[in-house]
């Protein structure tokens, strides 16, 4: 993956799509995160990515909406950065359904996010090629 890129179709959106992945997913976390993720056949979502992602700040934890959209924002670009680690999931044909969850209660820095952000997707490849 050499396109930085971040396209709709990377993007979690159903609804259907959600729950499947709350309802049977696996989960990690790498503080200040938690990602949970479902690896399904890639002909069962329609998108021919590797992964389709979500990312959720509760507003119980970071109370103001300036700062959800920071993490949101930081959260993105440390997923859109280093998606590359996913790469074995796509010589194996399947698709990954990732639910990356806030789960600190205070804000963190951009270096932070992005260790942890490497650390669940090597998990999360790790895990879904041994499958």
């Amino acid at each position: 993956m050499t396109d930085f890129k971040l396209y709709k179709s990377e993007k979690l959106c159903s609804k259907i799509e959600i729950e499947r992945l709350y309802a049977k997913g696996s989960s990690l976390i790498a503080y200040p995160l938690r990602a949970v993720y479902l690896a399904v056949p890639a002909g069962d979502t329609g998108h021919p990515v590797a992964a389709r992602f979500l990312i959720s700040i509760p507003k119980k934890r970071i109370r103001h909406a300036v700062g959800r959209v920071l993490l949101r924002r930081r959260t993105r670009e440390a997923y859109r950065l280093n998606r590359s680690l996913l790469e074995p999931v796509v010589a194996q044909g399947t698709t990954v359904l990732i639910g990356f969850n806030w789960v600190a209660p205070d804000q963190r820095n951009y270096a932070t996010i992005e260790r942890s952000m490497r650390e669940l997707l090597s998990k999360i490849a790790a895990a879904t090629t041994q499958q």
